[in-house]
């Protein structure tokens, strides 16, 4: 896996640290795939919202922040039918954020 990609496409500095912390990260992601992460970022970019590696847990974040109603609802949308396709388990932890668990 081009770990180093997907941390540049995520807005990362690229190094020892960031590269080890992704690895970890995919380990605990049975299945999930490097393209359907940046899909999701891709469709999340325009309405401010996007993927992040979590500070807490080796895991990928799902960030919803947007603050217009219509907008965080066509989000949902987006990050619904994302997890659909590609058949991912979410688990919502707040309001604004989804772990990437894995694939189901």
């Amino acid at each position: 896996m081009d770990y180093n990609a997907l941390l540049s496409q995520l807005g990362y500095t690229i190094n020892e640290t960031t590269v080890a912390q992704m690895q970890r990260i995919f380990n605990n992601m049975d299945g999930v795939n490097i393209q359907n992460i940046v899909s999701l970022n891709d469709h999340l970019k325009p309405h401010l919202c996007f993927v992040a590696m979590s500070g807490s847990e080796d895991r990928l974040k799902i960030k919803n922040v947007a603050t217009i109603a219509e907008i965080k609802e066509r989000v949902e949308d987006i990050i619904a039918d994302w997890a659909e396709k590609y058949k991912i388990k979410l688990e919502k932890i707040n309001d604004t954020t989804y772990y990437i668990i894995g694939r189901e």
